[in-house]
């Protein structure tokens, strides 16, 4: 005989069991990937899709759906003063509110980001796929040797290289002002540590006046070495500085300019190479794009396409050209920003698979027609955009904090 409590126990006991599954849960993994891969749904769709419960979001993140959402490269602006970032993949800008800030992205390489303010010791790395960020503070003293000059990291370029495979990452800071010379300091995530690098930082850029912008700051990562192109105004010398990864030494070209101004002459990472466009615009010859200096003779580095530049000629009617900034992450795709001053902000991008130039949707956001000084140092300029191969994944055995947002 059960005791009337036991019964009644009973009782709710095989309700619970009779109970059906919730519908989404019950769903087999993989009759929801192939519905959500096969429907054609739009971007925006599959995006909020990823807000409907973890097993959902997993799924959308991983290797069958992630690249419907990040499709292959994506163009990235940052509006750090409103600590918002825009990422654009084919058909839709989504918005991320970045809990981090304020600060600006530095670098960019196999699907993270890298944020800093100028002259903080402290770096924050961002992966947008998984929504979590990495801080890293840069230690006052490495090897009995102070980093800072009055609380203040001077470095001069920033560069990072992401690990697919392991999802490790190395984050290189070149030309660190030191007391009495320049030096160069490297966080290895394999190690969870700071160094600094044995190998000089090259002497003729210890000397110089370096300016930074369009895209001449950031750093390019092709075949194992880190590029940036940086130039003196006072003396007109435009410089290649490169860091080889494997032998983690410096080597640098040169060569003198007579004339440069923003935009004169632009590095991506395209098909596997370094590639140089030159922007030379005259009133007799609005299209002479086409660079044939000394950065040439590097094995890695050549040109720019162009008969692809020449093609955005076809993207404004009754143009003879414009001026346009190139940003690309490494593969064929290339995307191509039009800002200037009393016109529309226009975004294209050369889709590789299709081989067509397509615009993008109109930007949901309001830019500075130049790119805008970094804080009260003109020489250092922001540039605000960039491309990246987003990729899913952070190493587990670092602290990486997920962001309280929802939403792409």
């Amino acid at each position: 005989m059960y005791h009337p409590f036991e019964l009644v126990r009973c009782m709710e006991l095989e309700r619970e069991e009779d109970r059906p599954q919730d519908l989404l849960d019950s769903l087999p993994v993989e009759l929801l990937i192939k519905v959500l891969r096969d429907q054609d749904l739009p971007v925006f769709t599959l995006a909020e899709c990823r807000s409907v419960c973890k097993k959902w979001k997993e799924i959308i993140d991983g290797p069958e759906l992630r690249n419907k959402i990040w499709n292959k490269s994506v163009i990235f602006y940052d509006a750090c003063i409103d600590n918002t970032a825009y990422f654009c993949f084919r058909d839709r800008w989504i918005r991320r509110n970045i809990t981090f800030g304020p600060k600006q992205v530095v670098a960019a390489d196999g699907g993270l980001l890298c944020f800093n303010e100028l002259l903080s010791t402290e770096y924050v790395m961002y992966n947008p796929v998984e929504d979590k960020f990495l801080t890293l503070n840069v230690p006052l003293e490495i090897d009995g040797e102070h980093t800072v000059i009055h609380g203040m990291l001077k470095y001069m370029v920033v560069g990072l290289v992401v690990d697919q495979s392991a999802k490790h990452f190395k984050l290189v800071l070149g030309g660190n002002l030191v007391p009495d010379r320049r030096r160069s300091l490297i966080y290895d995530s394999t190690t969870c540590t700071w160094s600094w690098l044995i190998n000089p930082f090259p002497t003729l850029l210890n000397s110089m006046k370096v300016k930074r912008h369009s895209g001449r700051g950031r750093c390019v990562v092709c075949n194992g070495c880190m590029y940036w192109l940086v130039w003196d105004p006072r003396v007109m010398i435009t410089a290649l500085l490169i860091f080889d990864l494997r032998e983690e030494t410096w080597n640098v070209l040169a060569e003198e300019v007579m004339e440069d101004k923003l935009g004169a002459l632009q590095i991506v990472a395209y098909e596997g190479c370094v590639c140089l466009l030159a922007m030379d615009w005259t009133d007799v010859e609005l299209d002479r794009r086409s660079y044939d200096g000394i950065f040439l003779c590097h094995p890695m580095v050549r040109r720019m396409d162009a008969s692809l530049i020449r093609r955005t000629r076809n993207l404004w009617v009754m143009e003879d050209g414009r001026a346009i900034r190139i940003y690309a992450s490494g593969g064929s795709d290339v995307f191509f920003v039009f800002e200037e001053e009393g016109e529309d902000l226009e975004v294209a991008k050369y889709w590789a698979e299709i081989d067509m130039i397509i615009f993008l949707p109109e930007p949901p956001f309001r830019v500075a027609h130049e790119f805008r000084s970094w804080g009260l140092l003109p020489d250092i300029i922001h540039d605000p955009w960039c491309a990246i191969i987003p990729a899913p994944g952070v190493n587990a055995e670092q602290e990486w904090i997920t962001q309280q947002q929802r939403h792409l």
